[in-house]
């Protein structure tokens, strides 16, 4: 697996918290296991945004360039005859 990145402030409770997890586990007195959503139309809503290669979400301008790329390259299609209507 590659490495994750954390925030730099968050990592000191992250190791605490996992401290805490291991020993209760030792115990096995870990709580029920948490569902992995919350709330189903912002799981519905993340899933339809369009994501960068890393997975993280693409920034506005990500978007538009990524869409101003296929336009330019419809564009190239149509000029060389390589309609997907005419082919059919």
């Amino acid at each position: 697996e590659e490495p994750l990145y954390v925030n730099a402030k968050q990592y000191h409770r992250i190791l605490k918290r996992r401290a805490v997890r291991a020993r209760l586990e030792e115990q096995n007195r870990l709580a029920k296991q948490r569902k992995p959503y919350l709330h189903e139309s912002r799981h519905r809503h993340a899933m339809r945004r369009p994501r960068g290669p890393g997975g993280r979400f693409l920034t506005a301008a990500e978007i538009a360039e990524l869409e101003s790329k296929k336009h330019e390259s419809e564009d190239v299609h149509q000029e060389n005859g390589h309609d997907h209507a005419t082919a059919a």
